[in-house]
């Protein structure tokens, strides 16, 4: 099976787009936080570890904002990926969405962004885990041929690419293409301020990969999709109080980011 890439990606990351829908859907209950990160641990939760969840219960994030730059506020977003809360974070030249990839944790998220029940996000790991979640055997070109290719795009920025999925990647992060699973996979370019993070909260959560998506607009009407949301007062400005709540975790400078990846923008 060939490995494709969706030219919209080319921006950055961002999930398919998906087909206007004409009709309201009806309202789902979200999961609080403390119920993500059970479902998380797979164990209810001590004392101590719903004191640190309720520190990002207490904030604001409508209003309030941690830095990308500063290691301390990173640090604090990768314990919240870990205990099931969602962070918004700078990527690229505009902003994404990631999040612990536990069912439950995906299935929330979907909720309190209003995604169709058939939504899947994106999986963004490192580098050097890519090939764990790749079915070499589907591949059209070699291993080492696909890396190649990749280490190329990633000295220019961020790389989003739909590939064949390894057999141990959950159903609910899979989507069935021509009777094949395949996933669409985000690497963080050589230099995207994202990286740092991105590894904190891997090793924070113990796993090898976490699932992401663009944010962008819905209207409650009709449900149709508005445009991706690349500065941060947007971003709170429409998901500051979704349930479940989201950690924004901002560029220091966005005027400084699209300067840096203006190339990247160019070249779509």
């Amino acid at each position: 099976m060939p490995v494709t890439t969706d030219p919209t990606h080319l921006t950055g990351l961002m999930t398919t787009p998906r087909p206007a829908r004409s009709a309201p859907r009806p309202q789902e209950q979200p999961m609080d936080a403390h119920a993500l990160a059970e479902a998380v641990f797979g164990r209810r939760l001590s004392v101590a570890e719903r004191a640190e969840l309720d520190r990002f219960w207490r904030t604001d994030w409508s209003s309030h904002r941690l830095s990308l730059s500063d290691a301390g506020d990173r640090s604090l977003a990768a314990t919240a990926v870990a205990f099931g809360t969602p962070v918004f974070h700078g990527s690229g030249a505009g902003y994404a969405l990631t999040f612990h990839p536990d069912t439950e944790v995906v299935d929330a998220v979907r909720r309190g962004l209003d995604r169709p029940a058939s939504w899947r996000p994106a999986l963004i790991t490192t580098r050097s885990r890519v090939m764990d979640l790749v079915d070499v055997d589907a591949l059209h070109q070699s291993p080492a041929e696909f890396l190649t290719a990749l280490d190329e795009r990633l000295a220019r920025g961020p790389v989003a690419l739909t590939v064949p999925a390894a057999a141990d990647v959950p159903r609910h992060l899979a989507t069935r293409c021509d009777g094949v699973a395949t996933i669409e996979l985000v690497v963080p370019g050589a230099g995207c301020p994202s990286a740092a993070f991105l590894d904190a909260a891997l090793d924070r959560t113990g796993v090898g990969h976490l699932a992401t998506t663009r944010p962008y607009a819905t209207a409650s009407a009709t449900g149709t999709r508005g445009p991706v949301l690349d500065r941060i007062a947007a971003i709170q400005k429409e998901f500051g109080r979704m349930r479940p709540g989201a950690v924004m975790l901002a560029h220091r400078s966005e005027w400084r980011a699209r300067r840096r990846h203006a190339p990247l923008h160019e070249a779509g």
